[in-house]
C-alpha cells in the first residue's frame, strides 16, 4: 500500500474523485451605499433610477454593470469592498466590487450628472446577495440614504450577513 503525501492523490486515488478547489474567501474591508429614487427625475437632472436601469440592461446585454464611487472627500473603494443599492422600504442588493477605474471612464450617458465628473467608476460583480427592507432594518441598516456614501455603524453586520450568503 503506497504512502501519500498529497491528500488530493490520496482522495482521487480512494475514491477516484478529483475533490473541487475551494473558492477562495474574500473579506471586504468597506462598505458603501448609494440609494436608487423611487420615481424618476426631470430628463435634464440626474436620475439614480434612470441610471440604474441603465445598468440593468447593461448586465442584460452582458456588459459590465458599474457606478460612481463616493465623493472624493470621503473614503474611496477598493477591489472587493462591497457596494449596497438602497431600494427605500424594499430591499437592498449587496454587490461585491471587482474594479475601480479613475473618473475618466465614467460612461457617456454619465455626463448629465454634472457635479460627480471626478467620482471614481466602480465595476460591480453579476451576482448580489439580496437582503429584504425587515432584515436591512433588523441589522441596523439605513432608513433613510441621501447619495453615494460610505457605511460605518452597521459596516460589520453587512459584511457578516454578505459572508454568510456566500458559496464555498
Amino acid at each position: 500500500m503506497p504512502i501519500y503525501t498529497d491528500f488530493n492523490e490520496w482522495l482521487r486515488n480512494f475514491k477516484g474523485v478529483i475533490p473541487e478547489p475551494l473558492k477562495p474567501i474574500i473579506h471586504p474591508n468597506n462598505v458603501f451605499i448609494t440609494p436608487i429614487a423611487k420615481s424618476y427625475k426631470p430628463k435634464n437632472g440626474p436620475c439614480s433610477r434612470r441610471d440604474w436601469e441603465e445598468q440593468i440592461e447593461r448586465k442584460r446585454c452582458g456588459l459590465q454593470m458599474m457606478w460612481d464611487g463616493p465623493a472624493v472627500n470621503r473614503p474611496q473603494p477598493s477591489v472587493n469592498d462591497l457596494m449596497v443599492v438602497w431600494f427605500h422600504n424594499h430591499h437592498v442588493e449587496v454587490y461585491t466590487i471587482t474594479k475601480v477605474l479613475k473618473p475618466s471612464q465614467r460612461l457617456p450617458s454619465w455626463s448629465i450628472n454634472i457635479g460627480q465628473s471626478d467620482r471614481c467608476v466602480i465595476y460591480l460583480d453579476k451576482d448580489p446577495v439580496i437582503i429584504d427592507w425587515n432584515t436591512w432594518i433588523f441589522m441596523g441598516g439605513f432608513k433613510r440614504c441621501m447619495g453615494t456614501t460610505n457605511v460605518s455603524s452597521c459596516k460589520y453586520n453587512i459584511i457578516d450577513y454578505w459572508l454568510s450568503k456566500q458559496k464555498i
